[in-house]
Parts: C-alpha cells; structure tokens; sequence
C-alpha cells in the first residue's frame, strides 16, 4: 500500500425501503473538507462500486450555510445532475447522523447542492422518512417513441400493446430523461426484460438532446383516498433498476401535467423492483401552478444502512 493513500469513509445503503438487501443500493463516500477529488477519481471510485449510483457527500467548510452540504451524484460511466435514489439515500443517512450527533429530533431542514441546483429536504427523525424538493424543467419532447420502437427491444410485449400507437418522452431535467410506456396488466408488466445493448434515442428537442434515456414501465393498480398507486419497471439497455426516483418523479410529473387540473395537489405511491426480489417503495407529491404548469415536486422514501468501511484513494 502506498504511503500517501488516503482513506475515505464510506458507506452502502439501500433506498426506498426500511427492509435490508431492498430497495436500491447506494454508495456513499464521505469527502472532508480539506479534500479536493478529481473528476476521475470520482469517477473511478464509481467504477469500483459497480452499483447505478455513487454519491460523494462534500463536509462543509467554514462558512459554509448552515445543514447544507455540497453532494455530487455519478453513476458508473458519467456524472448525473440529479437523481433520485442517491438524493433521499443520502439525505437520510446523513441527516440520521446529524441528529444523532446533534440531539434534534422532529423534523429536521437542510439542503443539498447538486448539480442541477438546490435541493431543499426535509428529514423526519422519528420515521426515518426524508422528502426532497427536487429540481424540475418538465420537458415533454415533441419526439415520441412508436409501438415499433417498443416491440423491437420489448418483442415478448406483443400482443400487450395493441392499443399503443405511440408513448412520450419526457425529460425531468436537462439529462434525465425517460420513455414513459404505460401496460394494462402487471403479466405485461412481468414480460419486460432487459435488451442486449444500451438505450439510444435519436431525434430528440435539440437542447434535451444530450440526455441519459431509460424505458419506464408503469400500470396503474389502484386509486383510493386521492392518491394514485403504480406498479413500475425501469430498463435501460442491460439494466434493470430497482428504484429510480428521476423516472418516478418524471412519470408523476407527466401524469399530473395531463390529468391535473392548475392549483391541484397531486399524490402518488409507486412501488418498483418487484421483479428483481427488491421491492422499493417511493412516493412522490407534485403540486401544479395555480396557472399552467408544476410548482413544486417532492420525492419520498426511506433508507437502510447495510455496510461501513474505507476506502484509499
């Protein structure tokens, strides 16, 4: 071992889920103050965890706002602006730590900087439930995907999608952008597979253009006391994903945008994973401007640490 490694604090979590070895896992490195990474070795370290996301949560430095921390999100090839499960993964690790360490209880106000710009959080202490006011610019891409295009990477949903012609495509933030294909049944549901080579759309707007794309799955499977309940799948290419808080919060914002009325509350319950034997269990609250358009969204969920160690850099 090298006399000049530096070792860094980590941890492992699992997201949207209470239940160990559920839910989505997430890494977490912690970067002290007095420490500047480079871009590749964050980049780097994601490699080595080989999980869809890594977060490197930045310690405040003197002066720094109060309960804000700096937070970057990178999956195993590329840096995100934003992404769901890293968000509330981290939100709810480190803030669990902060009123450990602090005596707070109640809930608890803080905020992250990401690279899509702030994000306001709330953190019940006694639930262990964190919310994120995320960061939005719904885009709805004049582009849409065909029962064609569907069929040639989803072939055992023929015979499902008779009635679709076509689908949107929506992008959450510039970067994050997801195929939004609702199914009738949960066996349609069942019958999505993984595809032999990464996702790629042409034709997209062109300042959206440059954009992770996922296929997002969903089926409606109840409504009751104003809240909707879905069942979801994300593919993208060789990858399933056991939570995504983007496309939840995505599909939640498309859903409201065309079936909402201005000034409405909207909620939604949407379970993922289940697939997979991870079940994730994520909400999403998305209030509409009183005129046109989404004047806030919230994501939700809880997390579970499951290992803490080091690592050299």
């Amino acid at each position: 071992m090298s006399a000049s490694s530096i070792k860094l604090e980590y941890a492992i979590v699992d997201v949207f889920t209470d239940k160990r070895y559920t839910g989505n896992p997430l890494a977490i490195v912690r970067v002290p103050a007095s420490l500047k990474l480079t871009q590749d070795q964050k980049q780097s370290i994601a490699q080595e965890f080989n999980l869809s996301e890594t977060t490197f949560w930045h310690e405040p430095k003197e002066g720094d706002e109060p309960n804000t921390w700096t937070v970057d999100i990178f999956m195993v090839n590329a840096e995100l602006p934003f992404a769901g499960h890293p968000t509330i993964g981290t939100a709810c690790y480190a803030l669990s730590e902060f009123a450990q360490n602090s005596g707070a209880d109640g809930i608890i106000q803080a905020k992250f900087n990401l690279k899509a710009g702030p994000v306001q959080l709330d953190y019940d202490v006694a639930k262990g439930h964190a919310k994120a006011a995320i960061p939005h610019n719904v885009h709805i891409h004049e582009r849409t995907w065909s029962r064609e295009e569907l069929l040639a990477v989803q072939p055992a949903l023929n015979g499902h999608v008779a009635d679709i012609q076509t689908v949107p495509i929506v992008s959450i933030v510039k970067g994050m952008t997801f195929i939004l294909i609702e199914l009738k049944t949960l066996e349609a549901l069942q019958s999505v597979t993984t595809t032999g080579s990464p996702m790629s759309v042409s034709g997209l707007d062109e300042e959206w253009k440059d954009t992770f794309v996922g296929t997002y799955f969903y089926v409606q499977t109840a409504g009751a006391d104003g809240v909707r309940h879905l069942r979801t799948r994300m593919i993208e290419g060789t990858l399933e994903d056991p939570a995504t808080g983007s496309a939840a919060s995505d599909l939640a914002a498309y859903l409201s945008l065309t079936h909402g009325k201005p000034g409405q509350t909207l909620e939604y319950e949407i379970t993922q994973g289940v697939e997979m034997g991870r079940k994730s269990d994520i909400s999403v609250q998305v209030v509409l401007g009183e005129q046109s358009g989404i004047e806030k969204i919230t994501l939700g969920g809880k997390t579970v640490p499951v290992m803490e160690g080091r690592l050299l850099v």
